[in-house]
């Protein structure tokens, strides 16, 4: 009856009739347009207060949470981390290992060195041992054109020529001092800055080097140390970040003060959760990605996460990395150089594999386990095969293990093929390079960084060209936003050192402006990497001075007269 009466009142004020169904729908209307009003004047969720908000549960995330407690215990702050577990870029799993065994294997970042002094600091206060990276033994390259496979012993890789060689070291010389002359704080402080970042590293390379072998050999080299190929980088932003490290030769090598010289005993991941039980596991909270961040007229700054909770702090310390920071919304928004620098730091594509085995079979056949490869030929639908770079993973416990990458494009090709492709394929080249012993491994696992959520790949977000004169916007605080990470360090950026260096600094920038005494960590920040005085990696290791003089001297006609 009352719905005839609605119907009535409706036809009489739009003098036709009126059917039930749209009397039935107009209703359910209102229904739903009054309760999103009432959802909208309901109170706002709760909102956990405290003095510090760090957004990544990461190495530089937790460094900075601990260094800052160090300073002053009485400090509350809230961790936030999209994921469910900590550790970021870092995770060390059990793998089972045949036998009903299991052993812990770094999936995620597992070097240090000794020319890293703050993670060396780190692992000492926390303390974690450290052991030596296996290389002793025959080297294996293919590299240049045929995809020959051959084996050199020394520090001296084999490139199928002396010319090859020489050509190495020329370019290594000059990308060196080139490296030392730019400041990876403002790259654009340089004369030239802006000359390289106009070009990729691909073109710098080109221009400096005309043999195959040595474009494979430094091409193999990027896509390990940065997840990209030459053609991606900007050569302004690989010098700089070369640079940060001390030079490129530390970036390569596996000897004293390379970056592969030193692996951690239990995994590196441990690092964060020791450092998660010293900040209070009650002050982590997981599976909170972060969706908003709000500052306003106040002294305040709002975080908002997509699971609707609500937290409020004096200082926000963000140490996720720059691909993941375009997806929070910032009110007031992001400066513009910022903004541009975020969208052009993409990040490296990498699948790290583990291959366990019964005995160090390599070793037994007098190799190292090193390979430096440009993939071969063709392999499935692939351009080239999928290996990159390969090590000795064999445990501090002795069970035999190799570690390799799938890196830059072939990386990205490969991630394309199934897992079980992948594996074949990464077995049958290993057993082109050692042997069929290769092909019977006791156990294999992989991690494609590419599938991992709020990462979205691996090892470091880079550079592209074009957008290096913003690069001094990383580190520049927004309001009472602060910012670290491992590509935000300026002391070996894009590795676990860098990621405790930055976590320092913002530890004492937020510091600072609370009024303590910061000093004796500031020293600790500002601390500047040094070159080696003898690179490991040079001729008169292995030349008298005169034959290096006429083989440079050859070179040099060569080039320029033939």
């Amino acid at each position: 009856m009352f719905q005839t009466e609605i119907i009535n009142v409706c036809a009489a004020f739009s003098r036709r009739p009126v059917s039930p169904f749209y009397v039935v729908n107009y209703f359910h209307c209102v229904e739903v347009y009054n309760k999103k009003k009432m959802d909208e004047v309901k109170l706002p969720n709760e909102v956990k207060e405290c003095d510090i908000i760090i957004i990544g549960c990461g190495l530089s995330g937790m460094t900075a949470a601990y260094e800052i407690l160090k300073l002053e215990p009485s400090i509350k702050l809230f961790l936030l981390e999209a994921k469910d577990r900590i550790g970021g870029r870092t995770l060390t799993n059990e793998i089972n290992i045949g036998g009903g065994q299991k052993e812990k294997f770094d999936l995620g970042g597992q070097w240090v060195a000794s020319s890293q002094p703050d993670i060396l600091e780190m692992l000492e206060e926390l303390n974690i041992k450290t052991y030596p990276q296996f290389i002793n033994g025959t080297k294996i390259m293919q590299v240049g054109h045929g995809n020959v496979i051959r084996t050199y012993k020394s520090d001296i890789p084999s490139l199928g020529s002396y010319w090859g060689v020489i050509e190495l070291q020329l370019f290594i010389w000059k990308a060196e001092k080139l490296a030392k002359q730019i400041s990876i704080e403002d790259p654009y402080l340089w004369d030239k800055a802006q000359e390289y970042d106009a070009m990729t590293m691909e073109t710098f390379v080109r221009n400096n080097a005309r043999s195959q072998s040595v474009r494979d050999t430094i091409q193999a080299a990027c896509r390990s140390v940065i997840g990209a190929d030459l053609d991606r980088v900007s050569a302004l932003f690989f010098l700089a970040y070369a640079n940060s490290a001390g030079g490129i030769m530390k970036l390569l090598m596996a000897t004293e003060n390379g970056a592969q010289e030193l692996r951690v005993k239990g995994g590196t991941q441990q690092i964060s959760e020791i450092l998660a039980d010293r900040v209070g596991r009650e002050n982590v909270q997981l599976n909170q990605p972060v969706s908003a961040i709000y500052q306003d007229q106040t002294e305040f700054v709002t975080v908002h996460t997509l699971t609707g909770k609500i937290f409020r702090a004096r200082h926000v310390i963000a140490s996720i990395p720059p691909n993941c920071i375009t997806r929070i919304q910032f009110s007031p928004p992001l400066s513009e150089d910022r903004k541009l620098l975020m969208d052009n730091m993409p990040v490296g594509h990498l699948t790290k594999f583990i291959i366990t085995y019964d005995k160090t079979f390599w070793r037994e056949n007098g190799f190292s386990g090193e390979i430096v490869s440009n993939g071969g030929g063709p392999l499935l639908t692939c351009s080239t095969g999928p290996i990159s770079v390969v090590y000795d993973a064999t445990t501090d416990k002795n069970v035999p293990a190799l570690v390799g990458f799938i890196a830059g494009r072939p990386g990205v090709e490969w991630h394309r093929q199934t897992a079980e492709e992948r594996r074949s394929s990464i077995l049958g080249c290993l057993s082109e390079f050692f042997g069929s012993w290769a092909l019977q491994p006791t156990s294999f696992t992989e991690k494609v960084w590419a599938d991992e959520e709020y990462n979205g790949g691996c090892p470091v977000c880079f550079g592209v060209p074009g957008v290096m004169f913003t690069f001094s916007a990383l580190r520049r605080p927004h309001g009472r936003i602060h910012w670290c990470g491992t590509e935000t360090s300026t002391h070996w950026a894009g590795y676990l050192n860098g990621a405790v260096q930055s976590g320092r600094r913002a530890a004492c920038e937020v510091m600072k402006l609370n009024g303590k005494n910061v000093t004796q960590l500031e020293k600790l920040v500002s601390r500047k990497p040094s070159a080696d005085v003898d690179p490991p990696y040079s001729f008169p290791s292995l030349l008298t001075p005169i034959v290096v003089f006429l083989a440079v001297l050859a070179a040099f006609f060569s080039v320029y007269f033939f």
